[in-house]
Parts: C-alpha cells; sequence; structure tokens
C-alpha cells in the first residue's frame, strides 16, 4: 500500500523532461562515436602528440568555457544555447571528410568542441530547472542513462557499419550528422517552451561565495571522475598482466548494463534513502574493487570486480549530483550542475596524465591503487556533508 508520502511526490515526467533525456542521449553521442579518434588521426598523417593535442583540444575547450557559460546561461536561454551547440556540431561534422594536416584538424576539434560545450551547458540549466522537489535521485539516475546509451550502442554499431562507409571512420563521423539534425530541431521545439518560473534571484553575480558542501561535491566528483578515466584508460594493460585479456570486452559491457540497469531499476528509490550514505557506500565499493585490482587476482575475478565498480559508480555518481542539487540555492542549480560536469572533463584531463605517470614509477597495479585511493580520500569530505 503506497504510504502519503509517496502519494504526494510530484510528478517526474513531462514533455519537456523526455525531450531532455532525448537531447542528453543525441548529445553525449558526439563523445560516443569518437572512441576510435586516435588512430584515425594517425591515419591522418598526425604524429602521437599532435594526435593527443587534437583530442585533448576538445577537453580544453570545456574547462574554458563551461565556467563562464554556465554563469550566464538561465533557464530562460538554455534552449537557445542548446540550439546553437547543436547548430555548431551540424557544422563541424561534415568537415571530418573534409580536413587534412594537424592545423585544420585542431581546429575541427576546437569548433566541434564548442557546439558540445553549448549543447552541454544549455541541457543541464534547462534539465535542473524541471526536476521536481524531492525526485532529484530519480532524475539525476535517468540523465545517466541517457547520457550512458551512446556509450553502449554506437562503437558496437559503427563496427557493424564500418564497411558500408568504405572502412573510412571520417564517412561515419560526417554520417552522424544526420542523427544531429533531428535534435536540433527537437532544441529548437524545447527553446520555444516557455521556462520554467525563475526563483526569486535568478542570477547572483559571480562574486558570489562558493558553499562549503558545493565545493565538497566538487572535489568528490573530481576524484570519482579521475578513478574512473584511470579505469578506462589503463584496464586492457593491466588485464593483459593477470592474463585476462580476453574478458576486457566483457568487463566494460558488464559494467556499463549494470549502471544503466540500476538506474533504471532503483531510480526512484534513490530519494527514499539517505542520499549522502548511499553515495558513500557506492564510492567505498568502487575503491575496494579498485584495490583489487592492484593484487595479482586470476583473471576471471575481473566479472565480480566488472560488476561492483557498475553497482558502486551506478548509484554514487546520479547521487553526487542529486546532492549538488539539493545543496544548491534555486538561483545556482544550473550553473553548480554544470561545475559537476566540468570534474568529468578535469577527471578525464588528469587521470590519464596521472595514471602515466603511476605506470612509469610503480607499474599498473601502483596505477590502480592510485585510483583506489583517490575515491577512499573522498569518502571523508562527502561524510562531512550536512544532513
Amino acid at each position: 500500500m503506497m504510504d502519503q508520502g509517496s502519494a504526494r511526490r510530484p510528478p517526474l515526467w513531462s514533455a519537456g523532461f523526455a525531450g531532455l533525456l532525448a537531447l542528453v542521449l543525441l548529445g553525449f553521442a558526439n563523445l560516443a562515436a569518437f572512441y576510435g579518434l586516435e588512430p584515425w588521426l594517425r591515419s591522418r598523417g598526425l604524429g602521437p602528440a599532435q594526435a593527443g593535442l587534437a583530442i585533448a583540444g576538445f577537453t580544453l575547450v570545456a574547462l574554458v568555457l563551461i565556467p563562464p557559460l554556465s554563469a550566464r546561461i538561465t533557464p530562460a536561454t538554455a534552449g537557445r544555447c542548446i540550439v546553437a551547440g547543436f547548430a555548431v556540431t551540424l557544422l563541424a561534422l561534415p568537415l571530418y571528410a573534409l580536413a587534412e594536416g594537424f592545423p585544420a584538424l585542431l581546429a575541427l576539434r576546437l569548433l566541434h568542441g564548442l557546439g558540445f560545450v553549448l549543447t552541454l551547458v544549455g541541457i543541464i540549466t534547462a534539465f535542473v530547472a524541471t526536476v521536481p522537489p524531492g525526485r532529484e535521485g530519480e532524475a539525476y539516475a535517468l540523465f545517466g542513462v541517457a547520457d550512458l546509451l551512446p556509450f553502449a550502442l554506437l562503437p558496437p554499431l559503427m563496427e557493424l557499419s564500418l564497411p558500408r562507409f568504405g572502412g573510412d571512420p571520417a564517412a561515419q563521423y560526417a554520417a552522424m550528422a544526420l542523427l544531429q539534425a533531428p535534435a536540433l530541431l527537437l532544441a529548437a521545439w524545447i527553446a520555444r517552451r516557455p521556462p520554467p518560473a525563475a526563483p526569486p534571484a535568478e542570477a547572483p553575480g559571480p562574486a558570489a561565495p562558493m558553499a562549503h558542501p558545493v565545493r565538497l561535491l566538487l572535489a568528490v566528483n573530481t576524484a570519482a571522475f579521475l578513478a574512473h578515466a584511470l579505469l578506462f584508460s589503463l584496464l586492457k594493460p593491466r588485464a593483459l598482466e593477470l592474463e585476462g585479456a580476453a574478458l576486457v570486452g566483457l568487463f566494460f559491457g558488464l559494467q556499463t548494463a549494470t549502471i544503466m540497469a540500476l538506474r533504471l531499476l532503483a531510480g526512484s528509490a534513490f530519494d527514499r534513502l539517505d542520499q549522502r550514505s548511499t553515495a558513500a557506500a557506492g564510492l567505498g565499493l568502487v575503491a575496494l574493487a579498485l584495490g583489487a585490482l592492484a593484487l595479482p587476482l586470476p583473471a576471471l575475478a575481473l566479472v565480480p570486480l566488472a560488476l561492483a565498480i557498475g553497482l558502486g559508480f551506478g548509484a554514487a555518481l546520479p547521487l553526487l549530483n542529486a546532492l549538488m542539487h539539493r545543496h544548491s540555492p534555486p538561483e545556482r542549480r544550473g550553473a553548480n550542475l554544470n561545475l559537476m560536469m566540468l570534474t568529468l572533463q578535469l577527471g578525464y584531463l588528469l587521470g590519464p596524465l596521472l595514471g602515466g605517470l603511476a605506470v612509469g614509477l610503480v607499474g599498473y597495479a601502483g596505477a590502480f591503487l592510485l585510483a583506489a585511493l583517490s575515491v577512499a580520500a573522498a569518502l571523508p569530505a562527502l561524510r562531512r556533508l550536512p544532513r
């Protein structure tokens, strides 16, 4: 029997909420489709350093532009920002089939990064305004499914369809414009919808002090994504050391499936549990599993560790966003949730750099110990959040 508190829960789903989830899926396809970018750049004549800089340029645009944009975009202007982002992306994608040489490819990656940043900042600002009170955990769990689904679907689909594109990924990148065109139309529809009612003080000045819980959550999220980036970039060589190379694909498949299943099945429970304690438990499980990867395990141990990491990240990451939503004043929610996305970019920039240094000093096992310690060090900060 439903209790009275559950009966009074405000509705989560609306046309605008569903439309924004669709835009999240289509927007993150711009990341998932480029899983094989490095070898393609090398095939275009770029050296290792040039290819790395071209890939990093996309992230650097986010690091530079997300803070000022998130401070200026409001729910009333978010729709126009999304439209601008998809328009730039629609322009950039066909150019992958035409760009030649390092300067042109670097400029293209910067342009593509600009489109993605405009899209991301606009979507998050609009999304935050649609989340009803008491449904934060479920809302961000669904957001997490939408942004993860392209990474589960696009790589195998692109591998299967590559022969139809003459074996050239550039033709696939250009064809991605066909996926972004309906996104632009949907973004235009979102932009024409009336914005939600503005909170009493919608645009605080950039000098407004950042609250202590906000700083804590940004630090915890950075540590979580740093560890995630280390796992993503170093699991394969570590699996080779453990004689489990054949299980790498299964590892990532199980991890992704576990994350999505947990968020779909337990999303509403995320609003009934103590979000601080549940997020801490999830990160604790991740820290233990990453620490185990530093041990001389049998190869089959990769399977339960994939499930453990999927459960841990599947619970912790949406709850960190939900906690940021709850600990932010209404007029700062969009900006603060965009800063949470900035920590993702920061983690994926610092993770491979620190991981490479750790591998050079203490090997792959030591790098996974570093990943485990980075997550474990964040747990006391999470426990310091006010209830």
